[in-house]
């Protein structure tokens, strides 16, 4: 039978504090391994090969081959919000063809 972890232990395993944890059993149970429950206890425990599984299912990166569509599109960046200089010249290129259309409209009329 192998070893069962304690808070202190999955605290030092997982770089998270011990008072992190307790709250995180009741309050959000999926940020943390699996509990292993003891008939009759209230304490925390884990079992090593639990937290091990958990671990190794929550690791994320680029595990792709290289020169995939999927990784190109996760390395290019997504475009934020455009610079002052870039909201102007935009504006004006709105102004300037709703203008010409508005000259074209009077002009048919």
């Amino acid at each position: 039978m192998k070893a069962l972890l304690t808070v202190d232990d999955l605290s030092d395993c997982i770089h998270k504090s011990v008072t992190s944890i307790r709250s995180d059993v009741t309050r959000n149970p999926l940020s943390l391994p699996p509990i292993c429950r003891l008939p009759g206890t209230k304490r925390l425990l884990w079992r090593a090969e639990d937290v091990e599984r958990w671990l190794a299912d929550h690791v994320s990166g680029f595990a792709m081959t290289a020169g995939t569509a999927a990784t190109d599109e996760a390395i290019k960046a997504k475009p934020g919000r455009p610079i002052k200089a870039q909201q102007i010249k935009k504006q004006k290129i709105r102004l300037s063809s709703s203008g010409s259309q508005s000259s074209k409209a009077s002009v048919g009329a």
